[in-house]
């Protein structure tokens, strides 16, 4: 079987006139606004592609195990001890603040890297107060160059609210 060949066309197409200014000038312009368009997103996102942005610790979660005992039971983000504070708050004046870098204390507040990385993971614990006569809490925050988080926060003892 044999397939035929298309033919060539006898007259080459051509334009009888120039298309309407209108319309040369829509393209014209819709071409440079989309130049336009796509320059603005490349110096609005590509910046930030470049920026060196460290996870943040949050939410941070924690329970108790034993009445002295607040263990750390999830993390948002692995993050350095070095870059991590904890404050213990008694009836809303601070108490006691460990760090940064979070690790050591005293009778008031302590803190043990469990596993001994040095990042704050699960497992990780506080030994804190037991006492029931007052309200405690305890804060945990990130601080970095310029700001400071608050990523985790419990509280215990006579607190009506958080």
């Amino acid at each position: 079987m044999r397939i035929a060949r298309p033919r060539r066309p006898t007259a080459v197409f051509k334009r009888k006139r120039s298309p309407p200014p209108q319309a040369t000038k829509l393209l014209r312009y819709s071409m440079v606004a989309g130049i336009v368009f796509i320059v603005l997103l490349g110096v609005v996102f590509l910046p930030r592609m470049f920026v060196d942005q460290s996870g943040v610790a949050t939410p941070v979660k924690m329970t108790f195990t034993t009445s002295t005992r607040l263990e750390v039971t999830s993390v948002g983000a692995s993050v350095s001890l070095s870059k991590l504070q904890a404050v213990l708050v008694r009836d809303k004046v601070t108490a006691a603040t460990l760090g940064p870098p979070l690790g050591g204390g005293n009778a008031t507040l302590a803190f043990t890297d469990a596993d001994g990385d040095g990042h704050l993971s699960p497992g990780d614990f506080f030994l804190v107060p037991a006492s029931s006569t007052a309200c405690y809490r305890l804060d945990i925050n990130q601080i970095e160059p310029g700001s400071t988080f608050v990523v985790g926060q419990q509280a215990w003892g006579l607190c009506s609210s958080t």
